[in-house]
């Protein structure tokens, strides 16, 4: 490899044909690595020359405060918002952060979850993947290695591991309870292709069920009208493609309920740019509460979480199990708040 540059761990998992996360344990000397799968990343090591970066050796023996905090993504305002209320307060109780950003993507949540295990990390915040199966196990492992471990945002069937999360099946009932009140019968919905199927555990499939039963509850004559499908993050671009596909060909729909503010920002544009005055032509609702729902042209009504509240709360009950003052797993569950704004009128 002289000349080549500096092999990296991505280069032998190439080479051996293996996740980086299979190197990772190699290198480390995990166990529950198959000998023919140990031997092709030992060869490809000895072939490229790889060396272990020293970075993490520092981090065993300097390092104990360090906590790893893995996110769907950093990008997003809500994803954002979260992540500094975390990092703020583990700051101020003395301890570092490394943010990752698992894009809900299994593998690169393993990944990151095996080098938090090769840096002695003390505690891990994690807003799971949709794998939520893998992610028991690499909780399970992490405990059972003396790694703290708390949920944060969206958590997996799994009560002996810490979670801090938001109601989001109130929080779907309680923006389709807010629609129907001010008149409105058809109404779209903008959510994501497991969503819309009925039978995920993820943040968004609880929002819809709550969704469908505030219509099935509070009136008899609800028509949802549900978004194209798509499986990519819910952002300001799927909300601008959703909507104005979905108001070009509904031409009797009054209100859309989009499962996140971003999507409902983005159906305020697709609105604006076809011709609508809104609210008088079109109701739109979104859901989390980020800064920007409030300075959309008109201000836009949302089911706001309590982002800053779940992300210290998260926070704190890592730093109480690392700390040893407080063993019992704790499950914490918070509202949301109706925020009304003007983007949402009463039909006349």
């Amino acid at each position: 490899m002289k000349g080549k540059g500096v092999v990296t761990i991505k280069d032998v998992a190439k080479a051996a044909n293996v996740s980086i996360a299979t190197v990772s344990r190699v290198v480390n000397d995990y166990a529950h690595v198959r000998p023919a799968v140990r031997e092709a990343v030992n060869k490809a090591i000895a072939e490229l020359g790889y060396k272990p970066n020293g970075l993490a050796s520092s981090f065993r023996t300097q390092q104990s405060n360090i906590v790893g905090v893995l996110l769907r993504q950093q990008r997003t305002p809500f994803s954002s918002a979260l992540a500094y209320a975390i990092e703020t307060t583990m700051f101020d109780e003395g301890y570092r952060v490394l943010l990752c950003s698992t894009n809900g993507d299994p593998d690169r949540e393993e990944a990151y979850l095996d080098t938090m295990m090769e840096m002695r990390a003390q505690g891990i915040i994690i807003r799971p993947s949709g794998a939520t199966a893998r992610t028991i196990r690499r909780a399970n492992a992490l405990r059972d290695r003396g790694v703290a471990v708390t949920f944060v945002d969206m958590k997996p069937r799994l009560a002996s591991i810490s979670a801090v999360v938001c109601d989001n099946f109130s929080g779907g009932y309680e923006g389709m309870r807010h629609l129907i009140e001010l008149g409105h019968r058809r109404i779209g919905v903008i959510a994501g292709a497991v969503a819309q199927q009925g039978g995920g555990t993820d943040v968004g499939s609880e929002r819809v069920r709550g969704i469908r039963q505030a219509a099935q509850d509070l009136a008899t004559d609800v028509e949802i009208v549900f978004s194209p499908a798509f499986t990519e993050t819910s952002s300001f671009e799927v909300g601008l493609e959703c909507g104005r596909a979905m108001i070009t060909a509904e031409k009797d729909m009054t209100a859309i309920f989009a499962t996140t503010d971003m999507l409902a920002i983005g159906v305020m544009h697709a609105a604006h740019g076809l011709g609508l005055d809104l609210p008088r032509d079109l109701s739109i609702l979104g859901y989390d509460g980020v800064l920007e729902s409030s300075v959309t042209f008109p201000t836009l009504s949302t089911i706001a979480q309590p982002i800053e509240e779940m992300g210290r709360i998260a926070a704190t009950t890592l730093i109480e199990h690392m700390r040893g003052t407080v063993r019992t797993p704790r499950q914490v569950v918070l509202e949301n708040a109706l925020i009304r704004r003007d983007s949402t009128r009463a039909l006349p």
